[in-house]
């Protein structure tokens, strides 16, 4: 899954860049699912991302309450989305699996901190039941820090911030997919 940040006031993204992405993924003949990376807190916004050939949506647990987050899941779906749940402590991977996430990322990152914590997010992952897709989010930048989270419960992980640093991400990608594979 490729993840496109919509987010213009505080990532510089729009939906616009969603739709030039899915076209150029089209062109290329290549099947891989789009996320729309937004602050998505209405409705229409799933409007957008979906009219835009979104896959899938971010949903932040922390941003909804129980019943904002059971709405949009709900619409998400209506729409041909996938909701990604964000969660970053276990009372929101609940929330998440109460508004019916099957798929939910965990935040290594506090984002009231902005540090990471690892052990937090291996406890929060380890209670996403298996039914359910579980995704490590944030801080990953090396083969070792890979091979960790492939021996506990993430079945993926997003790498962003490793790979934008590089000039040339082809050889750290090369080492993290490797390490992923138990290489």
């Amino acid at each position: 899954m490729v993840s496109i940040l919509c987010d213009a006031t505080f990532f510089g993204g729009g939906f616009g860049d969603l739709a030039k992405a899915r076209k150029a993924l089209d062109a290329a003949g290549l099947s891989v699912p789009l996320l729309a990376k937004e602050f998505i807190i209405d409705p229409v916004q799933l409007e957008w991302a979906s009219a835009s050939g979104a896959d899938a949506a971010l949903l932040i647990a922390r941003l909804l309450d129980r019943d904002a987050l059971g709405a949009l899941t709900e619409r998400a779906r209506e729409l041909g989305l996938e909701p990604f749940v964000e969660v970053a402590t276990e009372e929101e991977r609940d929330l998440a699996l109460r508004a019916g996430a099957r798929i939910v990322g965990v935040n290594t990152r506090d984002l009231d901190t902005l540090s990471m914590d690892p052990e937090r997010a291996a406890r929060v992952l380890a209670g996403i039941p298996r039914g359910c897709v579980a995704v490590h989010l944030s801080g990953l930048r090396s083969a070792a820090m890979v091979r960790t989270v492939a021996e506990g419960r993430a079945d993926a992980a997003l790498i962003g911030e490793a790979l934008m640093r590089e000039d040339d991400p082809a050889p750290l990608l090369r080492d993290l997919v490797s390490a992923a594979r138990g290489g």
